[in-house]
């Protein structure tokens, strides 16, 4: 067993840009074999990484108020801002939606190696059971023993492309914790 400061269930898009962002002392669990799996087959393989026309308004939440303070500390042209810094090209197409250039396969590189900058361990092929927290601290079963936590984020997206290995695994520990 191992202690962890932060572990992220989810090694796609949004798991990797948050181990870029939470620092060293944090694992990125994923039961896939390679990261980001949807990120590499997107836009035919050339990632449609985000839209310009992104606002609170296309969000839902109980919070109506939670998407606009994201918005406004991390927008679409932040995101821009990184890919230029890594030497990644991206046209504009129809209605806002923003392509790479090159092979997604580029996107996925920068992503782990902000991780990996951040001092954040990433994790494949190991499979997650029971997720619970004991008054202390997560507990998250893994194939291969237990990892323990102070942070725990779920990000492993939704049942959207089972064919990749998209799992409801997000709302099932959501809902263990209510």
């Amino acid at each position: 067993m191992a202690h962890h400061r932060t572990v992220i269930l989810g090694a796609g898009a949004a798991g990797l840009f948050c181990a870029a962002h939470a620092g060293g002392g944090t694992l990125v669990l994923d039961h896939a074999r390679r990261p980001a799996e949807k990120v590499r087959i997107s836009g035919g393989g050339r990632c449609n990484f985000t839209n310009l026309g992104v606002s609170a308004a296309n969000f839902i939440s109980e919070n109506p108020h939670f998407a606009k303070s994201a918005l406004a500390r991390f927008g679409p042209w932040d995101f821009i801002d990184r890919l230029d810094r890594a030497g990644i090209g991206w046209t504009e197409k129809e209605e806002g939606q923003l392509f790479c250039d090159g092979r997604a396969t580029a996107l996925v590189e920068m992503l782990l190696a902000d991780a990996g900058a951040a001092g954040a361990r990433v994790e494949t092929g190991v499979s997650v059971g029971a997720v619970r927290h004991d008054g202390t601290r997560f507990r998250i079963e893994t194939g291969r023993g237990e990892e323990t936590a102070d942070c725990l984020v779920l990000a492993t997206g939704g049942k959207s492309i089972p064919k990749i290995g998209a799992t409801g695994k997000a709302y099932e520990v959501a809902a263990g914790f209510g």
